[in-house]
This record gives structure tokens, sequence and C-alpha cells, in this order.
């Protein structure tokens, strides 16, 4: 398959291209620091934003499927009241609608979003509700309106909504549930980068929202 990837320099998006390159495909990355990305067989790394329309336009046809990894770090002091906490966040809404413009129905859409988000919201322990509201405000809000932009698009994506993320070799123990139901509060990231790829290469869920636990 050939595939691009949004986020690819981020820690899911990391895992993702490595796990995708190692099973044979080709990958092509959208960073905005290609030196983040170490020269691969089989990686073709583009620079540019990924909220860029015109260039979305320009390198998303001829791909098999697509990966959207995006996201900000938090700010380090976002617990604390002030700008800093309240300050806005589009990559992950306006890169979804960039690439859904690009693409205008055709192809099929892995996303990284976070459990809690959307319908998911409901079924998840307060604890998480309190965080998210805590300390990824802007976040959540971004991927509430990707995950809208997703709904109101034609087309074919499934969302993997990880609990939390940690570093380490992929498990392949890891819980799917469409239902929003979760495990373990900690999942792997390159647990959640087999799920993607497997789902972009043989898809079982359909445009639907995908719980991911240890």
């Amino acid at each position: 398959m050939r595939i691009l990837v949004l986020g690819a320099t981020g820690g899911t998006g990391r895992a993702f291209t490595e796990a995708a390159l190692t099973a044979g495909h080709t990958v092509t990355a959208l960073v905005r620091d290609p030196s983040k990305l170490a020269p691969a067989q089989g990686l073709k790394v583009v620079a540019g934003n990924a909220t860029d329309a015109e260039l979305l336009a320009r390198i998303a046809p001829g791909h098999d499927g697509y990966l959207v990894a995006l996201g900000e770090r938090p700010h380090p002091l976002a617990f604390l009241p002030g700008p800093q906490r309240r300050r806005s966040t589009e990559v992950c809404s306006r890169g979804t609608a960039a690439l859904l413009q690009a693409l205008d129905g055709r192809g099929r859409i892995g996303v990284v979003s976070a459990y809690g988000v959307g319908p998911s919201r409901a079924t998840a322990p307060w604890y998480f509700r309190l965080y998210f509201d805590l300390f990824l405000p802007a976040l959540f809000a971004d991927k509430e309106r990707q995950e809208a932009a997703l709904g109101a698009s034609q087309a074919d994506y499934v969302i993997a909504q990880p609990v939390g993320l940690t570093d380490g070799p992929a498990t392949g123990t890891y819980l799917a549930s469409p239902e929003g139901r979760i495990r373990k509060a900690t999942v792997a990231r390159a647990d959640v980068a087999a799920f993607l790829l497997a789902e972009l290469e043989r898809p079982s869920h359909h445009r639907a929202s995908v719980a991911i636990s240890g």
C-alpha cells in the first residue's frame, strides 16, 4: 500500500510509520521538520504544514490509505489559569478538513483521536473527564471538531480513541471496542499503530470510533 501520514513525527505517528515500513508499505510523511525523520527505505518525506489545503490537494491523490495522527503537546503550565490554558488549537480539525477536501470522499482514513472525545465521553470514568477538563480543554475541543468533520463527510474512516498512551513495543493484547469499553487506563502507542495499520490493510470498522486500551 501507499500511505500518506500526517503527524509522522509525533509518538503514535512515528510508531505507525515504522510499522507500515516494516510491513513493506511505502509511506509519504508530511512533516513540518523533515530532519526529525531518519531516512528509510520506502519512506518519502514532504516538508509542509498539514493544514495547507493546496499542498494536500497536490500530494494526497494516488495513495491507498491515509493516517491522521496530528496533535499538539499540552502547555507545561496548562493546569494553571491564564492565557496558556485558554489557548486554542486547530491543527487536528484543520488538517483533517484539508485532507477531506483533497480526497473528496475517496480513500480510507485512519485517525488518532482520544478516549473521551465524542460518544465515548459518556462512558469515560469521572477521573478521565476531570483530567480532560483541567489539562486538555483546547486539545479535546479540537478533536471534537475533527471527529465532527469526519462524521459530516462522505469518507470511509476509522477513529482510534486510545486511553493514556505509553511507549514500548506492541503487545498484541490490546482491546479494541466500538462500544467504548476499556480494560486498562493505558495502551502502547505501538498497539494503537498496529490497530490502525490493520484497519487500512483489512478494514473492519467503517465510519466508526473504536476505544483502544491495554
